[in-house]
């Protein structure tokens, strides 16, 4: 299984998942039963230097929370540019609804308490995008995958989480407000409130390229700032259609503004 799905991978995610795998396997020998790949890896929206590498882990207990943290600085140091972030999940886990607390990494820090990304969204995700790099094929004949709650859960992350990340940053003079000036910016919050829109619509997580283009679909008014948000994610070096910072800013908060809206 892992071979074969390893050749179908990008090289650089190939040489890092099949090493922290490894790491896995010396460190924590027999317990790790399956890894799954998510987000735009196993959506096919990977772009190099621009994406992380999004992962579902299933391990037999006890889990040591020592080794697993060699596990990940290790990765890390030797992988300093690409961040490999996932979650950790007992046998079982994935066949009932998810939620609680558990294992997760982010940026190679092991965090023993976390709800993040024990969420329907990521349970859709990898039954219906997920590629298995070992342990059975996830899809939703065991998967506990709810589809009106992945709507739910979506509606109250762009009407929570998106409204307070907006308006932190609406006032340029705020401490925040200059931040939506920086390309990273523009890219998160436009694909993402573009994503969670999706979501709710179609009661299926797209890609953030195709949510850019369902965006520009539904908002063709923010035609511009859309196709900026993509241009920065697939090609960073290239031209912009801006010829200032402040417009572009005042078109993604008008962009994320109306996208709020239509969901309030």
């Amino acid at each position: 299984m892992e071979e074969r799905a390893m050749a179908h991978l990008a090289a650089a995610v190939s040489t890092i998942t099949q090493r922290l795998i490894g790491l896995l396997d010396e460190l924590l020998p027999g317990q790790l039963e399956a890894f799954y790949l998510v987000g735009s890896v196993a959506q096919g929206d990977y772009q190099a230097g621009q994406s992380d590498i999004d992962f579902v882990a299933v391990m037999s207990p006890p889990i040591e929370l020592a080794a697993l943290a060699t596990a990940h600085t290790t990765l890390h140091q030797e992988f300093p540019g690409t961040d490999c972030d996932g979650i950790y999940l007992l046998p079982g886990e994935l066949s009932r609804p998810p939620g609680g607390q558990g294992i997760a990494v982010r940026a190679g820090k092991v965090n023993p308490n976390s709800a993040e990304e024990r969420s329907p969204v990521v349970w859709q995700v990898l039954a219906e995008d997920g590629i298995a790099l070992r342990g059975r094929v996830a899809d939703d004949s065991w998967v506990a995958v709810d589809r009106a709650a992945t709507v739910d859960y979506s509606r109250a992350n762009l009407q929570g989480y998106w409204r307070s990340w907006l308006e932190a940053r609406r006032h340029l003079t705020s401490a925040e407000g200059e931040t939506l000036l920086i390309d990273e910016a523009v890219v998160w919050g436009a694909l993402g409130v573009a994503r969670v829109h999706a979501t709710i619509v179609n009661a299926r997580v797209p890609s953030k390229t195709a949510a850019a283009a369902h965006a520009l679909v539904v908002f063709p008014e923010y035609a511009e700032i859309i196709s900026e948000a993509l241009r920065l994610r697939t090609d960073p070096l290239g031209a912009s259609a801006y010829q200032s910072p402040l417009a572009r800013r005042h078109e993604l908060i008008g962009f994320m503004d109306a996208v709020i809206r239509s969901d309030a």
